[in-house]
């Protein structure tokens, strides 16, 4: 099976701007450009987090209308930017009080996703709870026939970005305990760290996405958040063999482009 993955795409009301400088809409436009000609190539797309800046229903509107030519199923879970009631009303989401988390689980036929709500409202932070965390455990368990892919907006390691990592998640050694009590977990992916990063987690791979917006330097250590010129990007994954490859594909403006599997 064959997934993409959007995230932190930060989409603002018209003319508004991420770090004072970018416009959101351009990077998740070229995204959605190349998922179309992708096609039927691209089972899932992954949504993991951060989809707009404020929560704002205005933000989802312009969200909405950039999403609207993907063809192909988009499976979503909150960041900490985002408002799960919002979420709830665009997309195919568990109904339940809009406060409550979003975890949610779809099975794919090859392949089951277990989506994992890890935002607290009102905190740029995560968190994943004990009863979260034992759900998680029980669905993953649930179905050992077919590989899991656990889906979030906070990734379950630490980047090495300090800024960044005062905002990570709580739990997330807990969770890379419950992981590795199933070999089955063919990866987790995430988003939130505005770099794709890659880190060992529970016995398996952990994954953080790059943003559809805009990237952050990689400088490690103490110092202050800054971000880069690196292109809008997203991923691509593909699931063999119980094993998840992924690729980072940057959204430079070119005149064509085919994928590597197609040549």
């Amino acid at each position: 099976m064959r997934f993409a993955q959007i995230t932190d795409c930060h989409i603002t009301e018209p003319g508004g701007l991420v770090a004072d400088r970018v416009d959101p809409t351009d990077g998740l436009r070229r995204a959605v450009d190349r998922l179309a000609e992708l096609g039927s190539e691209i089972d899932v797309v992954l949504a993991t987090g951060d989809l707009t800046n404020d929560g704002r229903p205005g933000e989802y509107d312009v969200l909405e209308r950039l999403l609207a030519p993907i063809p192909q199923r988009i499976v979503v879970v909150p960041g900490n930017h985002d408002d799960r009631g919002e979420l709830r009303r665009r997309f195919d989401l568990p109904v339940a009080a809009d406060d409550d988390p979003i975890d949610h689980v779809v099975d794919l036929g090859d392949c089951r996703l277990v989506c994992l709500d890890t935002t607290v409202p009102g905190r740029n932070d995560g968190r994943v709870t004990i009863d979260q965390l034992t759900w998680l455990d029980t669905q993953i368990a649930e179905r050992i026939d077919v590989p899991a892919i656990v889906v979030q907006h906070h990734p379950p390691f630490a980047s090495g970005i300090e800024s960044m990592d005062q905002y990570g998640l709580d739990g997330a050694d807990i969770e890379a305990d419950i992981v590795s009590r199933h070999r089955h977990v063919a990866g987790i992916v995430g988003g939130h760290y505005h770099r794709p990063i890659a880190r060992a987690v529970g016995g398996t791979v952990a994954f953080a996405c790059p943003s559809t917006a805009v990237q952050l330097h990689a400088r490690l250590g103490d110092g202050p958040t800054t971000y880069a010129d690196d292109p809008p990007a997203f991923a691509l994954h593909e699931l063999t063999g119980g094993s998840l490859t992924s690729h980072v594909v940057q959204l430079r403006e070119t005149t064509s482009w085919v994928p590597s599997w197609a040549m």
